[in-house]
């Protein structure tokens, strides 16, 4: 059975001190990932790496909303169903008001998370959206290894009007967009292999891909590198609920040492 290594958003602005939403101990993440693939470089035969890819005009940040006195929501606020119809948060483009109502709805009733203003980040073309160079390096150095395989760049987020935390899909998905819909190309890929996921963040992007790839992969093929992944600050316990969650389905936590391909 061959080995997949599956990269959940290893970029500058979730894995550098200096990203605009930073991921405690994201960079001893990535240190310890990278060092992980130059020792397994000859056993690991594909990489699939999924990339935040933000518009900054987004549901899940500042400048797509307005308060009641006109002013940008605060970072880190949390919108619901309630506080739109109660007319506590509005869309700047009125033209979206009835989309925006049908979207917090259908969120709110799939009970994952509230819609979160997060700080602007891994916006197209930036820094912020750019992968760390320890990790550059070292998927770059498998790639030449390996010179008829190419990484697989698997980009999400780029429609303004979903979140979009697993690489599979979409919060709520948009129907006009197939982008946001199930990406089953990257799950027959995973199909009947040891899966090996790393990658920010685990109480977000990480958990959510899991849960969605387990619809169609056994959770016992799936290894998650457990010094190689980190939470969001304040999301700490939605991290540590997952894992008890899928360690009890089979799921295996293994520390990048010990863990032989």
């Amino acid at each position: 059975m061959s080995t997949e290594l599956l990269i959940i958003d290893p970029q500058n602005d979730f894995c550098s001190p200096k990203g605009s939403l930073y991921v405690p101990n994201a960079e001893k993440d990535c240190a310890t990932l990278a060092e992980f693939i130059t020792k397994n470089i000859d056993a690991i035969d594909a990489i699939h790496l999924t990339l935040d890819t933000h518009p900054f005009y987004h549901i899940a940040h500042p400048s797509f909303w307005k308060t009641q006195s006109g002013e940008q929501p605060d970072l880190y606020t949390q919108i619901t169903y309630e506080d739109f119809d109660n007319g506590l948060f509005l869309p700047v483009d009125e033209n979206q008001h009835e989309r925006v109502g049908k979207y917090l709805s259908a969120l709110q009733s799939r009970n994952r998370y509230k819609l979160t203003i997060w700080p602007p980040h891994c916006l197209m073309a930036t820094w912020g959206a750019c992968i760390v160079p320890e990790i550059w390096n070292a998927v770059h150095s498998w790639e030449c290894k390996k010179s008829k395989r190419t990484i697989d760049y698997v980009l999400k987020t780029m429609n303004p009007f979903t979140e979009h935390y697993s690489a599979i899909q979409a919060e709520v998905p948009d129907p006009s967009d197939p982008a946001t819909r199930t990406n089953f190309t990257l799950i027959d890929q995973l199909k009947n292999k040891n899966v090996i996921i790393a990658g920010e963040a685990l109480s977000h992007c990480v958990s959510n891909t899991i849960r969605d790839i387990c619809v169609y992969v056994s959770p016992s093929q799936v290894t998650l590198l457990s010094d190689c992944t980190s939470n969001v600050k304040g999301f700490e316990q939605v991290g540590e609920d997952f894992l008890t969650e899928y360690k009890s389905k089979g799921m295996k936590f293994l520390h990048s040492n010990d863990l032989v391909i």
